[in-house]
């Protein structure tokens, strides 16, 4: 038997070295880099065919991670109570869905989201690692930022060339590369606190504050352009937000006042086009007016950037004092006050009263997808809270365990009152309590909770830039839960994927990182190879399973049916759940 002091002496923990960290590091954070562009650009909404590549890149480096920290190549964070809860939480949720399985009235459904959500999984592992580097705050929010960017940038390019993408020609609302308004306005969203955390500080060069303000002002224009009510609310709310959190606090508000001029410009030109603006018109008008869209955004740019840059240099030529800065901010906080009350005299006037809201919230219409810009004047739910009742009516059911993860699209056709189509509620919280029960529910909330005091534990811990940086990903984080109550954001790894890397980044930022080296650091290391060969076959089972399906229909259209049996058999045997196996094996 071993004394204590020998037990204690196979475990060394040692303090974080460059000297064995140099290599794997800077490769997971590569890596993690590459495939949160891969999320944002190329998932292509909703859809489970790029989750197969995109997850299972996710989920094989993560498991890379946990087999280096085994082994002891990549430090261990020494996460807080709170990051332990919050992690935790999150893997309890992923677990919990899958057991979940066992009483789901749509297996197949629930098979594929527990899928989903195990690579949400990884990517909060991933983060986790990232996280532990020098600078991790500030290397997550630059690469965050160039990717939105880009995503930005191809969105707005379907509007100057409609051709690139089909369903732009067919709906005015912004969507590519996303595929879905909603969610699009969301990445959107998470760029203008990374933009105002480039453009706000005084030490950086005025040409990247200049660029900032650009990127700043092309997002605006683009959540315009979404069309999406619940975006621009959740918009507003995250400025706020950063005013409150964010520094330095004048500069930030400069710098939107700068953007927010060629943006009402713009926009105010384009919203009288119904090339741009209307569903359903003719391509050669779509394509005229994309190409002045395309001139007026490239001259609101220029001015933005002009404006920027000048006002940068005479900031740094003359400094304000800070008797100069107090009262410009009084001066600020004034206008945006004035500019408040004015909105809602306003709203009054015209009749949009409070009670007239509620009213039309809560009317039972289905609202067609593609309303172009009236949409933002609709004050109805469409079709919401229809779905919430639905949901709240689906748990008072089933109050314990729920009716299985990914559930409510079966749910919503038993109790539908109209013809829409659902696949979720459209509101996380209502939607983990319906389909994964109060259990499922107190372990989101567990996430959203104790995430929360987490990350204000970050924002305490950390100093200067990397403070800065973690802000403004608080902020995003922030617009990601408050977006949630209004949409199922869950369903896109193209936000899903980058705000739990985030949240894995911040959750390690700034704590002390040790090298764990143990004795059975080889049963350890088999151990995560075989989670993550088994997360692998769950994720590509299914996906190999409905290939088979389709399979066997090419065959039944060759007149061969033994081929048809054989293929339906073996989707079978990959998804035993599938209900699309069995019917394509009973009509062969």
């Amino acid at each position: 038997m071993r004394t204590a002091l020998e037990r204690r002496a196979t475990r060394l923990d040692v303090s974080m070295r460059p000297g064995g960290l140099l290599a794997p590091l800077p490769l997971l954070a590569g890596i993690s880099a590459a495939l949160v562009a891969a999320a944002v650009l190329f998932s292509n909404g909703s859809s489970d065919d790029p989750l197969i590549w995109i997850g299972g890149l996710a989920i094989a480096f993560a498991a890379a991670a946990a087999v280096s920290a085994a082994v002891g190549a990549v430090a261990v964070p020494e996460l807080s109570a709170l990051g332990v809860a919050t992690v935790g939480c999150f893997a309890g949720l992923v677990v919990w869905q899958g057991f979940s399985l066992l009483w789901s009235i749509e297996a197949d459904r629930t098979w594929n989201y527990v899928n989903r959500a195990l690579v949400y999984l990884a990517f909060l592992l991933l983060g986790l690692a990232v996280g532990t580097m020098r600078r991790a705050p500030r290397f997550a929010a630059g690469w965050l930022a160039v990717v939105t960017a880009a995503a930005i940038g191809c969105a707005l390019a379907t509007k100057i060339f409609p051709t690139l993408s089909a369903q732009t020609e067919r709906v005015a609302r912004l969507s590519s590369p996303i595929g879905y308004w909603n969610v699009l306005a969301l990445l959107t969203v998470f760029a203008l606190p990374l933009a105002l955390w480039i453009a706000a500080p005084r030490s950086r060069p005025d040409w990247l504050r200049a660029a900032a303000v650009v990127y700043l002002y092309a997002a605006l224009v683009a959540l315009a352009l979404t069309f999406s009510r619940g975006g621009v609310a959740v918009g507003i709310a995250t400025v706020a937000f950063w005013i409150a959190i964010g520094r330095p606090r004048l500069e930030s508000a400069a710098a939107l006042a700068i953007a927010l001029v060629p943006t009402l410009v713009v926009c105010g030109w384009a919203f009288s086009r119904p090339g741009l603006t209307r569903d359903a018109q003719p391509r050669s008008l779509q394509v005229h007016d994309g190409r002045w869209f395309g001139l007026a955004l490239v001259l609101g740019g220029v001015a933005a950037f002009a404006a920027a840059f000048f006002a940068a240099r005479y900031e740094n030529e003359r400094p304000l004092t800070e008797s100069w800065r107090r009262r410009l901010g009084r001066a600020a906080a004034l206008a945006v006050v004035v500019a408040a009350l004015i909105g809602v005299g306003a709203l009054l006037a015209a009749g949009i009263t409070p009670s007239r809201v509620l009213h039309k919230f809560n009317e039972p219409t289905a609202t067609s997808a593609g309303q172009g810009a009236n949409n933002l004047t609709n004050l109805s739910s469409s079709s919401r809270w229809n779905w919430w009742q639905e949901a709240w009516k689906s748990w008072r059911a089933h109050p314990a365990l729920g009716t299985g993860a990914g559930t409510f699209e079966l749910t919503h056709r038993k109790l539908r009152v109209d013809g829409t189509v659902a696949t979720e509620p459209h509101n996380l919280p209502l939607q983990f309590l319906s389909e994964t029960g109060i259990v499922g529910f107190i372990l989101f909330l567990g996430i959203a909770l104790a995430g929360a005091g987490a990350l204000l534990e970050t924002l305490r811990r950390l100093e200067g830039e990397d403070r800065l940086a973690a802000a403004a990903l608080v902020v995003a984080l922030f617009a990601y839960v408050v977006h949630g109550v209004v949409d199922f954001d869950w369903d896109f790894v193209a936000v899903t994927g980058p705000a739990v890397l985030a949240l894995g980044v911040l959750l390690a930022a700034g704590r002390p990182a040790r090298v764990r080296l143990r004795a059975r650091r080889g049963v350890l290391a088999v151990t995560a190879g075989a989670l993550a060969a088994a997360a692998l076959y769950s994720l590509a089972s299914p996906w190999l399973a409905a290939r088979r399906v389709d399979d066997a229909y090419s065959a039944l259209g060759r007149n061969d049916p033994a081929g048809a049996v054989a293929d339906a058999h073996s989707a079978h045997d990959l998804n035993p759940v599938s209900v699309d196996a069995l019917l394509a094996w009973g009509t062969a």
